[in-house]
């Protein structure tokens, strides 16, 4: 039964025209930068490889689960810099599917003693709906009766062209980012009388970088917060980070729940784990949230023709 009224609350609140929150929530967004603004990538050296799972709400039917896996790197061109990179997104919650293919381009100059990043995103997101698992045999009300034609009883899909802007500054001792994701609120028609549509969000996160002196820490606190321009979510984050290997923490998102983290560094390899505890009434119906990435930082270096040996072969690692 309980199954039963959570696939029909669902579908009642996207039959209505409900402002959907598309993106997905990550308790590592330090990790995840580029997947909430695009004028974050390339501000690392070298190809960055990021791919984090969420399991949301634990041991509730139908909860949400998330994956995002992203991948960009710095270049030069024209004697400026830039960054480029792509983000690739599924999400699955209820009987709702939501996944996405993004390209972000940022343009980079010297601010300061640091960089500022001017970035876009372009792209397409998909939403799909599976009909064949609605059952509402249970209810009686004739406005909703299981025969419903405005109920469909099919797996509906629909795609939409998608476009997000950022701005992101960065130095040795900190960094700062603004960004708005779904600029035009792309929309999904499933069919005439059914739809949904991606609501725009604004994004702003920073942080910073404090060494301890006379010790091999650093503490790293953050904070990111979002907003629908209707109601706003804060994080507020601090990690220990030691000999720039081992990190670990705690966050408090407002109003919903603690976050513990922790991870290590292996080279170029970085591993996070997050576990989210809710302070809400979920806590009662809830194992609450994992979370895990992992990020792979490489070098790769295009040369010119004219800069190569003879003798040697350009390598792509």
């Amino acid at each position: 039964m309980k199954k039963r009224i959570f696939a029909f609350i669902l579908f009642v609140l996207v039959h209505v025209g409900l402002k959907a929150q598309y993106d997905a929530q990550f308790s590592q967004y330090w990790a995840s930068k580029t997947y909430y603004n695009p004028a974050s990538v390339g501000s690392n050296d070298g190809v960055n490889a990021t791919i984090i799972n969420r399991q949301q709400w634990v041991g509730m039917t139908n909860a949400p689960k998330s994956l995002f896996a992203g991948a960009d790197l710095p270049f030069t061109k024209w004697g400026k810099n830039h960054g480029i990179g792509i983000n690739l997104f599924s999400d699955n919650i209820g009987l709702f599917g939501n996944s996405s293919i993004l390209i972000n381009y940022a343009y980079k100059l010297k601010l300061w003693s640091g960089d500022l990043s001017i970035g876009t995103q372009v792209g397409f997101v998909n939403q799909n709906f599976d009909g064949t698992k609605i059952n509402l045999k249970d209810f009686t009300d004739a406005a909703h009766s299981s025969n419903d034609p405005a109920i469909p009883t099919t797996s509906v899909q629909a795609m939409s062209f998608d476009m997000g802007l950022g701005a992101y500054y960065s130095t040795d001792k900190g960094y700062a980012g603004l960004s708005l994701t779904h600029l035009f609120e792309p929309s999904f028609d499933f069919d005439e009388k059914t739809s949904t549509y991606a609501g725009r969000i604004m994004y702003l996160m920073g942080g910073l970088s404090i060494p301890v002196e006379g010790y091999p820490i650093t503490l790293l606190p953050s904070t990111f917060i979002k907003s629908d321009f209707r109601v706003f979510q804060v994080d507020l984050t601090l990690r220990a980070e030691v000999n720039n290997r081992f990190w670990g923490g705690i966050s408090y998102r407002w109003n919903d729940a603690v976050v513990a983290m922790s991870g290590v560094r292996f080279k170029n390899v970085s591993i996070g784990y997050s576990y989210d505890i809710s302070t809400s009434k979920l806590f009662t119906v809830t194992k609450g949230s994992h979370e895990l990435f992992a990020s792979y930082n490489f070098e790769l270096q295009l040369k010119r023709k004219s800069e190569r040996k003879s003798n040697k072969s350009l390598r792509y690692l």
